[in-house]
């Protein structure tokens, strides 16, 4: 579990400078390795939807490229996949900056721009889930 928490203190260290996409990269990678040590029967994908579907009783999903798709979908795939193939998220995607503590806004920009913004928020959320099994096995110490 040690990567896994060097990968929240990464991901941490780089929001802190400014540089978001690379902490975000570093949070969706450790929300990947905390999903398969759940479910390591699962495929990568099966398991990262499944472990976040399950970390929160809410569901979200937003029209993204004309179609209505999962916040878990959209992590994955338009973020998450998108960072480690391409090295970039989607020109179609941006970060805005969540003014409340503990918010997670997400907007599906219409024309002219069809942009989805997505609240910093998210990021803290996907640290939050990343650490809980990490402090559940601590507090289990």
């Amino acid at each position: 579990m040690s990567g896994i928490k060097d990968r929240i203190e990464d991901a941490l260290f780089l929001w802190d400078t400014g540089r978001h996409e690379s902490a975000f990269l570093m949070a969706l990678i450790a929300v990947s390795a905390v999903s398969r040590q759940t479910y390591p029967k699962m495929k990568d994908r099966q398991a990262f939807v499944q472990f976040l579907t399950e970390a929160d009783s809410v569901r979200i999903s937003v029209e993204y490229r004309g179609e209505i798709q999962t916040m878990e979908h959209i992590l994955y795939k338009w973020l998450r996949c998108q960072l480690v193939h391409e090295g970039a998220i989607p020109v179609d995607i941006q970060f805005v900056l969540d003014e409340e503590q503990g918010a997670m806004s997400v907007r599906a920009g219409g024309a002219p721009e069809f942009i989805l913004k997505l609240g910093t928020g998210w990021f803290h959320h996907l640290i939050a889930v990343a650490m809980k099994p990490l402090k559940s096995r601590a507090d289990g110490l």
